[in-house]
């Protein structure tokens, strides 16, 4: 991952926002960060693969080093390539067509908060490598906060 993370030539980033521009620079789709609140059994951050954007969501109550650690690890998903193509847009009319769903299908698939242990585990370290690209802000959290920003998602959120 650390190969992979210098393979990319970022620079020193001192904002996610600084992260995501590079990130999208490298996969050609524009990244867009949500900040909201979780609810109980949603992750503290995902990624919506849209037709035109990949927007990361974040939580928004927690720790400024939190934040950018859930980012970045939603950021390596995107790197990965993890995330499914979205539905392509018909050249003429400039709509997706979207498959019939089974409700219930619907259902289980939304519900899903997780990818499979392999691609997490994957998402986890370069988010990790990347985290430590980023030159965070006096104020913005060290490593020894990252632990308790953790545990006061416990038992809230998977």
């Amino acid at each position: 991952m650390r190969a992979m993370v210098r393979q990319l030539g970022l620079p020193r980033m001192s904002t996610v926002e600084e992260m995501c521009a590079a990130v999208a620079e490298r996969t050609g789709r524009r990244v867009e960060l949500v900040p909201r609140r979780m609810r109980v059994g949603e992750p503290s951050g995902f990624v919506e693969r849209r037709a035109d954007v990949d927007v990361v969501y974040v939580e928004e109550e927690t720790s400024g080093l939190h934040r950018a650690h859930i980012i970045c690890h939603e950021l390596a998903h995107l790197l990965c390539g993890h995330l499914a193509e979205p539905p392509a847009e018909d050249e003429e009319t400039g709509h997706v067509e979207l498959p019939t769903i089974d409700p219930d299908m619907l259902r289980l698939v939304l519900g899903r908060s997780h990818y499979d242990e392999a691609a997490e585990e994957e998402a986890e370290i370069l988010g990790a490598e990347l985290t430590r690209v980023l030159v965070l802000a006096p104020g913005a959290g060290t490593t020894s906060q990252l632990a308790p920003a953790l545990e006061h998602r416990k038992g809230q959120h998977v």
